[in-house]
């Protein structure tokens, strides 16, 4: 990961924020909002569709579930030291 400085439109933010607490309830997970928009918009400019890989697990989990998921793999891995 890059991390960055960008600067957006007073509105733009108040509603990736808004999105942002509406689906994660919070402000922590606003770079993952964006990346994923800019992914979703960048796979439509080029005429294809966001790489999703399906998993089977037996019952449908949320997205929550998902980034919490990913994300205590990521602390787990930052522990290896590798």
């Amino acid at each position: 990961m890059v991390k960055t400085t960008i600067i957006l439109d007073d509105e733009l933010y108040k509603e990736l924020v808004d999105e942002s607490i509406e689906e994660y309830g919070s402000t922590r997970k606003l770079s993952l909002l964006i990346n994923r928009k800019l992914r979703a918009s960048k796979a439509k400019a080029y005429g294809r569709k966001p790489k999703i890989k399906p998993i089977k697990l037996g019952r449908r989990i949320t997205e929550k579930e998902i980034e919490k998921a990913i994300e205590t793999g990521w602390n787990e891995a930052v522990k290896w030291n590798v």
